[in-house]
């Protein structure tokens, strides 16, 4: 009877063998993705990541944002052969980045994807290419993909342009640097009620600015300048006027036409902080400030397009000849970090930072109105616009997306590390700050060392 039941067994074993049997249920895969970012963009991203998790159960992402010092946390993590697998890198961090190889090529997915690139800002994906062969940043395989792009433009606040009896600046054609004297003087104005134009005007009683913080790169390439060259190997600014006219005209606002804080007034409280307590009439800023404005303004707000300068030029991204203003815009990327498990399993990594580049976690991050979308189509629905929502006037913001530049130091390596010391701590300061030298003047002077610096940070990729 036993040695029965055991042939009988045996025979079971045997046919089951012959059928497929299910397989064991295998672990996701495990990848951690870190950023920085304020609570709410934070907390839209822990959605995001819920949400990606769900619907692809053999991936799980891992969120664990860095709240303070990222850029310098995270090159310590990569250094220190524990990186994370997926990060969020700004363009000028990637530009330190991609030459020393640690970030994952992402053509091949990229050339494999559905991604329509004609709607998307061409600008938005320029600033994340390399060609590691040429060593050119702008150009050859994309190392990232955009998670977003953060165009620029002019704020305003409408209760003190009211107030002062001043019409508002068209919604879409930009003010000359006349206009932004004239308005600046003419909303100016001291304790005792008198402009800058005036007799007995006292510019350390000033209760309202006409004019605050504009920004320098908006400023130069509103009226056709340049700091470098388009390979980035030169540095232009000493011998461009349109350049040294720009960075005069913002020391003027200052020196001359006293319709800017000075310096000593905004040791105590900045441009930006001025206008947000409504004693700047007109400030720069990316579309991230809309998610703040929208909370701490208490008086009527808009926006306009970044003023042009008088040399009847614009310099824009790709050279566009049919841009009416110009500036810069403001990106950060998510890329695959080499050594991590994120380049083991890339697929699976780049599957997440394609979803968050794509239509539905634009959308999200839209919501929050801090960014316009990658898709041009998407930028342009009420998902971005926000009718009944301030600003009114949105139109500024897709000029601004579609002719912006990225910064100078997405054009050329370490920019950060020779171009801050002489150009913000030595021109800047004498110029613009102090008004001790004319903008000419400090640029020639520092001419010789602002080219061995850039020479010598093109001399690190050799």
């Amino acid at each position: 009877m036993k040695r029965t039941l055991l042939i009988s067994l045996m025979a079971l074993a045997l046919l089951l063998g012959m059928f497929p049997q299910p397989a064991a249920a295998q672990e996701p895969v495990e990848l951690v993705y870190t950023q920085w970012g304020g609570p709410d963009e934070l907390e839209v991203f822990d959605y995001l990541v819920n949400v990606f998790n769900e619907r692809n159960p053999d991936i799980r992402i891992i969120f664990q944002p860095i709240p303070t010092d990222y850029d310098t946390a995270l090159q310590t993590m990569i250094a220190g052969g524990t990186p994370p697998d997926i990060a969020m890198v700004s363009d000028g961090l990637f530009n330190s980045l991609v030459p020393t190889g640690v970030l994952v090529n992402l053509q091949p997915f990229v050339d494999a994807s559905d991604i329509d690139w004609d709607n998307i800002w061409p600008s938005a994906i320029g600033r994340y290419r390399w060609d590691a062969e040429t060593k050119t940043f702008g150009s050859g395989d994309i190392y990232a993909l955009p998670r977003d792009i953060g165009p620029t433009v002019l704020y305003i606040n409408v209760d003190l342009f009211e107030a002062a009896g001043v019409e508002l600046p068209d919604p879409v054609v930009p003010m000359t640097w006349d206009q932004i004297i004239d308005i600046g003087t003419r909303i100016t104005v001291d304790a005792a009620g008198r402009h800058p134009n005036e007799e007995g005007f006292d510019p350390t009683t000033v209760e309202v600015w006409g004019v605050g913080d504009l920004w320098y790169e908006n400023t130069v390439y509103g009226n056709g300048g340049r700091v470098l060259s388009e390979d980035g190997r030169t540095f232009v600014a000493p011998y461009d006027q349109n350049t040294i006219d720009a960075i005069q005209f913002l020391a003027d606002l200052r020196h001359v036409y006293q319709v800017r804080p000075s310096t000593a007034q905004i040791a105590s409280m900045s441009e930006s902080q001025m206008f947000e307590t409504g004693r700047v009439a007109m400030t720069t800023c990316g579309r991230w400030c809309v998610t703040n404005y929208r909370r701490v303004l208490d008086f009527e707000w808009d926006v306009r397009p970044n003023p042009v300068g008088p040399s009847g030029q614009i310099t824009s991204f790709n050279n566009q000849e049919d841009c009416t203003f110009s500036g810069w815009s403001g990106s950060v990327g998510l890329a695959i970090i080499k050594g991590s498990k994120g380049e083991q399993y890339a697929e699976q990594a780049y599957r997440f930072i394609e979803f968050i580049f794509g239509e539905e976690g634009q959308i999200e991050q839209a919501k929050l109105g801090f960014q316009i979308p990658n898709q041009i189509d998407v930028a342009h629905t009420d998902v971005f616009r926000q009718p009944g929502l301030p600003p009114a006037n949105v139109e500024p913001y897709y000029e601004a997306a579609r002719c912006q530049l990225p910064g100078p130091w997405t054009q050329t390596p370490v920019f950060g590390q020779w171009f801050d010391d002489l150009f913000w701590n030595n021109v800047w300061p004498a110029v613009v700050i102090d008004g001790t030298m004319l903008a000419e003047d400090a640029l020639l002077e520092n001419a010789a060392a602002f080219q061995q610096a850039l020479d010598e940070a093109w001399a690190t990729l050799d």
